[in-house]
């Protein structure tokens, strides 16, 4: 009985492992799955949220066709000017999990890792903020001033920040 305990405790941590190695940080943004951005509107997935242009937010605010082919051509661009960026950030956590788990690495080592790790995310914000700042060039002001008043999609906010849900009563 206690090797059926092993073997089933065995297959749950392979299974569990394998889920958590399936998405890497070179996913493509059309499916939802990567690092960078993952789940329902974001990055181009299908479901609400302004950068996927699709769903809700594509009707709310009235975005012509022009306009959803323009932001998703940005959105591949940016998807892929960042790929690079991703990968670094990725490998750099992983090198930061390998010191944390190791006895013999130093505190030093590991503050200098995690500053390494810290300026790579910089970059990224920084790219972030140029992307909405073309981002908003697409929008009419109308349409900035209906964002700004929208709810956020389902536990996403509009900028892939974690926001309050379709839904919320602000008052």
């Amino acid at each position: 009985m206690k090797r059926w305990y092993v073997l089933i405790g065995l297959l749950a941590v392979v299974a569990l492992a394998t889920a958590g190695l399936a998405v890497g940080p070179g996913a493509d943004p059309g499916t939802g799955a990567g690092l960078a951005g993952g789940g329902p509107g974001w990055q181009g997935g299908p479901g609400a949220g302004y950068h996927g242009g699709h769903g809700r937010w594509a009707a709310d605010l009235n975005l012509t066709k022009e306009q959803q082919d323009k932001l998703a051509a940005l959105r591949k661009r940016q998807w892929e000017e960042l790929k690079p960026l991703r990968d670094q950030m990725y490998q750099k956590r992983q090198e930061m999990r390998g010191l944390y788990t190791s006895p013999a690495t130093d505190d030093a080592t590991i503050i200098a890792k995690q500053k390494e790790l810290n300026a790579l995310q910089q970059q990224m914000q920084g790219r972030m903020v140029q992307f909405r700042l073309e981002q908003r060039k697409i929008f009419t002001p109308e349409q900035l001033s209906k964002l700004q008043n929208m709810p956020y999609g389902r536990g996403r906010g509009a900028c892939g920040g974690y926001g309050k849900g379709r839904g919320y009563d602000k008052g």
